[in-house]
């Protein structure tokens, strides 16, 4: 496909930079000049990722500096859509920052650690008199921190409260905001343990298509180049040996340098029989022990709640939060247990708990109101709401809240009691079913969502349990411990979606084979 003038972004053209040698200076004279780059010609079209790799040395963060014009070229030519750039003056330059921006090597440095994330963030807008406003650059700053993944609460944080992987997509955040057209992201994932890397890695990809930015990706590491970017552009000693589409590179490199860093690629070791072991040995490796662990439960004063709580305290779970509308309400639980007050319908209550609930490792969201009300047949739609304020929009406040605490203390867990009626609707409790509908389907987000910070997300569909809230539903109900201990042992397991008994597996079952018939044998039964 031919390239038009309109598709090219950014444009090196014979670019040559050289510095000053101060170490080999003479006693009278200028220092003699080291040449870096030697004749540099590299196109980066609209949209498009590129990947400069090379080993230390080879000149790659000085292209990308010059590139930004962070550092003015000893000759050659820049072009940026078009227009030279090479040596406009400083005004001119500032207009043009706004569309170029960098992320760059170590979080942690490039941070300023006296300033809030939120004023970090937002400087670029200030600096570049995009927002003249700083409670409007603030809101601009949170909202490109919810686009790299973190949530409003991180923009009043310092990076100092932040770990590596977040502070990098703060980094991510600052360079986004201002909505550039060119990003030069110099060696983002070196520091970073692998699953973080992987997690920036796919986090800078979905942005790149989102907003169609171009990308300069600078890395020694050809296996991140080859996930990344579209094309790869190999340097040696300030020349550029080797350059094509990335499968073309790898797959069929032409030179020796690029076949030599490919090699150097390190790999690991595979245990040749690791695609045949048992199930339940992998499913050990994915769930969490509640043992020595700190758990939060909601609405823990009775029924399910307190069988969590007694059943936890025998597991051996180091500390309990028993969250409680009403403070004392637990009487005397033993030693390892705290009660918090926590409405999770309250705001102040589920902020209040987030404070004070920082060492979290689990959350259990147990609490929840069934008003035993039909949808249409109702007085009202009240109990509908009433029911979707707790059994929905609290689980998720709670979600929402206890999310970063946990991909901080890792690893995490989030045990949701939903119910079975969620995916089987029972009339007789219609406004019960409509909101477990809903946090099943919730639950089910979150997972998706949490799963690449390492949380694991539990959906609990039990049957009819003896507890209050089931008090009018006829025929056998299962005991709460009974409940619990299914699902903590399918939280050891890494089950997904737990069903704790005999009512709620056997209409699992029936559902995944015939719908229809499963309900309407449920609805007559009811």
């Amino acid at each position: 496909m031919s390239v038009t003038p309109a598709d090219m972004l950014i444009e090196a053209r014979d670019l040559k930079m050289d510095f000053p040698d101060h170490a080999a200076k003479s006693l009278f004279g200028a220092p003699p000049r080291t040449p870096v780059l030697k004749g540099i010609n590299l196109s980066i079209r609209v949209g498009e990722s590129v990947g400069i790799v090379g080993e230390s040395g080879s000149g790659k963060t000085t292209l990308g500096r010059c590139l930004l014009r962070l550092h003015e070229p000893t000759a050659g030519q820049l072009l940026f859509s078009g227009s030279d750039y090479t040596h406009i003056d400083r005004s001119a330059l500032q207009s043009l920052r706004p569309q170029m921006q960098m992320i760059f090597q170590d979080p942690h440095s490039s941070l300023n650690p006296r300033r809030r994330i939120g004023a970090i963030v937002a400087q670029p807008l200030l600096a570049s008199g995009i927002e003249t406003d700083r409670r409007q650059a603030k809101t601009r700053a949170i909202e490109a921190l919810q686009r790299t993944g973190l949530g409003e609460e991180f923009a009043d944080r310092y990076p100092h409260e932040l770990s590596g992987g977040q502070r990098q997509r703060v980094g991510i955040a600052r360079a986004i905001v201002c909505e550039p057209k060119f990003i030069l992201a110099d060696e983002i994932v070196s520091g970073l343990d692998v699953s973080t890397q992987a997690q920036i890695l796919t986090l800078l990809r979905d942005l790149q298509r989102e907003m169609g930015l171009s990308l300069a990706f600078i890395s020694h590491d050809l296996s991140v180049v080859r996930v990344l970017c579209d094309r790869a552009v190999v340097m040696l000693q300030g020349e550029i040996v080797e350059e094509g589409r990335c499968e073309e590179v790898f797959d069929a490199p032409r030179s020796n340098y690029t076949r030599q860093l490919i090699d150097a690629v390190p790999l690991p070791d595979l245990d040749d029989d690791w695609l045949i072991r048992e199930p339940e040995i992998q499913k050990e490796e994915t769930g969490m022990d509640v043992k020595g662990k700190t758990v939060l439960v909601t609405g823990a004063n009775r029924g399910i709640g307190r069988a969590y709580v007694e059943e936890l305290i025998s597991r051996g779970a180091a500390k309990i939060y028993a969250g409680v509308r009403e403070v004392g309400s637990m009487g005397d639980a033993g030693d390892s247990v705290q009660e918090i007050k926590i409405d999770v319908t309250s705001p102040a209550d589920v902020k209040a708990a987030e404070a004070a609930c920082g060492d979290v490792h689990i959350l259990i969201n147990n609490s929840g109101v069934n008003t035993n009300d039909h949808l249409i047949a109702a007085r009202d739609a009240g109990d509908a709401r009433t029911e979707m304020e707790t059994n929905y929009f609290g689980t998720l406040e709670m979600c929402r809240a206890f999310a970063p605490v946990l991909e901080k203390n890792n690893p995490g867990a989030i045990i949701n009691m939903l119910s079975i009626a969620g995916r089987a609707p029972i009339p007789l409790m219609g406004s019960l079913s409509a909101s477990k509908a809903a946090l099943y389907s919730l639950t089910q987000s979150i997972r998706a969502e949490l799963a690449p910070k390492g949380i694991q997300v539990v959906g609990v569909l039990p049957g009819a349990v003896d507890t209050r809230m089931t008090e009018n539903f006829p025929g056998d109900k299962a005991a709460p411990t009974d409940i619990v201990k299914a699902v903590l042992d399918g939280l050891a397991s890494g089950e997904a979606d737990v069903y704790p008994d005999g009512m709620s597996a056997g209409i699992a079952a029936g559902l995944a084979a015939d719908r229809p018939a499963t309900l309407a044998e449920l609805a007559g039964y009811v």
